[in-house]
């Protein structure tokens, strides 16, 4: 078991209920050494606390969920999205990647392709600055901190002057009547600075997104090419009745 599945099950297994190190590392099948590393390392990242002999999973008490523990939810399906949005970018192209955890997989799914790509993440950025293959723009703007998302009028500047062939956007809610929605408005603008340069603009959603509303409302359902999606037929009825390409991982 790698470190990323490893931990991912330690915050599945501490998401309800305080649990022993012991107890973890019977299930894991490793040390307890390893598991108490595992939980300084999550602690750090504020997905979980640490309690005595054990951890509980902290509590979110905004909207917006900490991308650090939003890298632990939906996984497979974030995964599952990435590669089926990869798919779909040819090589040559210039794509701006969104910021979220869903993007950054499309990120790590374009790794050794000859594009070019602005993320607005700056984990992202980082993520691929190491790639010889892919030419990497970076936006401007203040960093917001905990996102570490690129945001503010400097952040909208590079629109001005590039048009790029796709954008894959990420949301924070999707629905038929209200559209793409994010937490924070400001991010929000940047997000339609970046459509409205863009030839199509692909939305990527894990199902848990579908018929949400945030606070800041991004475009309308037909500024939107299509929707790359793990969530069920029923769960996407009312975005198809509004004119939105749906296409399931």
């Amino acid at each position: 078991m790698n470190v990323r599945t490893r931990r991912q099950s330690i915050v599945e297994a501490v998401r309800s209920d305080p649990v022993p190190v012991s107890s973890l590392a019977i299930a894991l099948g490793c040390s307890e050494m390893t598991v108490r590393r595992d939980l300084d390392a999550l602690e750090r990242e504020g997905v979980v606390r640490r309690v005595h002999g054990g951890a509980v999973a902290f509590s979110v008490r905004s909207d917006e969920v900490p991308y650090s523990v939003r890298t632990f939810e939906a996984t497979e399906a974030k995964v599952r999205i990435a590669t089926a949005v990869a798919a779909l970018i040819a090589d040559g192209e210039t794509v701006v990647l969104d910021c979220g955890t869903t993007t950054a997989e499309v990120g790590r799914a374009l790794r050794g392709r000859a594009v070019t790509i602005m993320p607005l993440g700056l984990r992202t950025l980082i993520d691929l600055a190491y790639d010889d293959q892919v030419r990497l723009i970076a936006a401007g703007g203040d960093v917001r901190s905990g996102e570490l998302v690129f945001t503010g009028d400097l952040a909208e500047v590079a629109f001005e002057r590039l048009r790029f062939d796709t954008f894959v956007l990420g949301c924070c809610g999707i629905s038929e009547s209200v559209g793409a929605t994010t937490h924070v408005p400001a991010d929000a603008r940047v997000k339609r600075a970046a459509i409205s340069s863009s030839r199509r603009t692909i939305l990527v959603s894990d199902a848990s997104k579908i018929g949400e509303v945030a606070f800041g409302r991004v475009c309308d359902v037909d500024a939107l090419e299509r929707m790359v999606t793990d969530a069920s037929p029923a769960q996407t009825s009312a975005l198809e009745s509004a004119g939105l390409m749906i296409e399931r991982v």
